[in-house]
């Protein structure tokens, strides 16, 4: 073998899924990507994770948008609006992608104003963006999305399907996020 060659052709990063090993589709290039064999999508960096608390008010008071996710992890649990920061994203924008993604609510970027950054166990990095409170009744209708149930507001401190979002709830509502 010549120095030049290298000795796995086909361990060009990223090329493979790593979940299950399979071979990505020729061509299939950017982030996320899906692969054909098991599905997983996966993200060029996983660990940033963009989380958005959009408060909003009507006559009971004021309240927090969370969704019921229909994917893992975590299935069927409750949790902020949320997910990876995309290739070159600015997490800002990630924030407004996301709550727009899982809830069908818009929102600008400029609006977010980062109020914590945290890390899970897992290694995971939260960046957490408020967006500015609203009334309920400028929202658009609660809808099934491809990632949750819809949207329901999240009137006290509750439980939360993910640790850090239990702990982002508590401090939001304990004014600490003011």
């Amino acid at each position: 073998m010549s120095e030049t060659q290298h000795p796995y052709p086909n361990s060009t990063p990223g090329s493979h899924c790593s979940s299950c090993g399979a071979l990505y589709e020729e061509g299939v290039s950017g982030w996320p990507r899906t692969c054909p064999a098991c599905h997983t999508v996966a993200y060029r960096n996983p660990l940033p994770v963009a989380v958005a608390l959009q408060p909003v008010y009507d006559t009971q008071g004021t309240a927090l948008v969370v969704i019921t996710r229909t994917v893992d992890p975590a299935r069927g649990g409750i949790a902020l609006p949320g997910g990876y920061i995309d290739d070159r994203e600015d997490w800002r924008q990630a924030v407004v992608r996301e709550l727009k993604e899982e809830t069908g609510i818009d929102a600008a970027s400029r609006d977010v104003r980062l109020i914590d950054a945290m890390s899970s166990q897992d290694g995971h990095l939260l960046l957490l963006g408020l967006l500015p409170e609203r009334p309920a009744d400028s929202l658009p209708p609660s809808a099934a999305t491809d990632e949750t149930e819809g949207w329901h507001l999240l009137r006290r401190p509750e439980e939360l399907a993910f640790p850090l979002h239990t702990a982002a709830v508590r401090a939001w509502f304990e004014g600490r996020y003011i």
